[in-house]
């Protein structure tokens, strides 16, 4: 679903948005564990993997809320034992939709330059996305970037 038209941002602000909406989502998911930490479960917020290709090139992949694992004290350290990508028991809350899901950004064909989002139909979560968005795109008409920031962040309080 566009937001009322369509919105584009440049490199930059999109970018922004990005990080605003991963950031939103990380605090939804530290106060999703908490309430599932009383079965002894947890869904890891981030998990980053790092690939060296044999050509000596490096990629990063970032998965965000996508693995369950359970806590263990071992020999005094802290282990995390891997569950799987699915709900432990049936019983627990449905996590957070990760914003990445219910978004697409798509190059604007008027202008290469420019990234042009849409926001998927999930009734509240998609209310909040577009929330976001919009104080984005507004901030972004900032001439300076350093005052878009200030800006998104006054904007989310």
């Amino acid at each position: 679903m566009p937001l009322k038209g369509e919105l584009c941002l440049n490199s930059f602000c999109m970018k922004l948005l990005i990080d605003v909406l991963l950031n939103c989502y990380r605090q939804q998911l530290y106060g999703y564990n908490s309430i599932v930490k009383k079965y002894n479960v947890y869904l890891k917020p981030l998990h980053i993997v790092i690939k060296n290709s044999l050509r000596g090139t490096k990629k990063v992949y970032y998965y965000f809320g996508r693995y369950w694992y359970r806590l263990e004290v071992v020999n005094s350290k802290l282990k995390w034992i891997y569950l799987g990508r699915e709900k432990p028991f049936d019983f627990l809350p449905d996590p957070p939709i990760n914003p990445l899901l219910i978004i697409e950004v798509k190059r604007a064909q008027s202008d290469p330059s420019l990234q042009c989002i849409y926001v998927k139909n999930f009734g509240e979560v998609s209310k909040h996305i577009t929330h976001v968005v919009k104080i984005v795109y507004d901030c972004c008409r900032e001439p300076v970037h350093y005052s878009t920031k200030i800006c998104v962040e006054n904007g989310l309080k």
